[in-house]
């Protein structure tokens, strides 16, 4: 199956565990939505020396609004069936291409980046 709907989440993580993917339509709530695109907005104008691409975890390490976004209910929710209630956030980058001269971002494993063990 591989597609959920929130907050019916019966099955996921046998598909991810299976497949290495889920898809969960309805988290987010559009407000939300729409408070994290003002956020990226000015995060690219507060650094414009910067890549919107290249918006990495050292500009949002401290942020109160990314805080909040991750802490938030219903994401949390989505998490814990597939990694267990002990959740730990150590890393983020926003990927904000823009139209026209967006830079490649390559297909990768993120693991080669931040290697953990167990990689579960």
């Amino acid at each position: 199956m591989n597609e959920y709907t929130f907050p019916d989440l019966q099955g996921i993580s046998t598909d991810y565990d299976r497949d290495g993917f889920v898809i969960v339509r309805n988290v987010l709530e559009a407000g939300l939505v729409l408070e994290l695109d003002r956020h990226i907005d000015w995060l690219i104008e507060r650094h414009p020396d910067r890549r919107p691409e290249r918006l990495g975890h050292q500009f949002i390490v401290d942020d109160a609004f990314w805080v909040r976004f991750l802490s938030e209910g219903r994401l949390l929710d989505v998490v814990e069936p597939l990694i267990g209630p002990d959740i730990a956030f150590f890393a983020a980058d926003y990927i904000a291409k823009p139209p026209v001269d967006g830079l490649e971002v390559c297909w990768h494993q993120d693991g080669r980046y931040w290697p953990l063990e167990p990689m579960e």
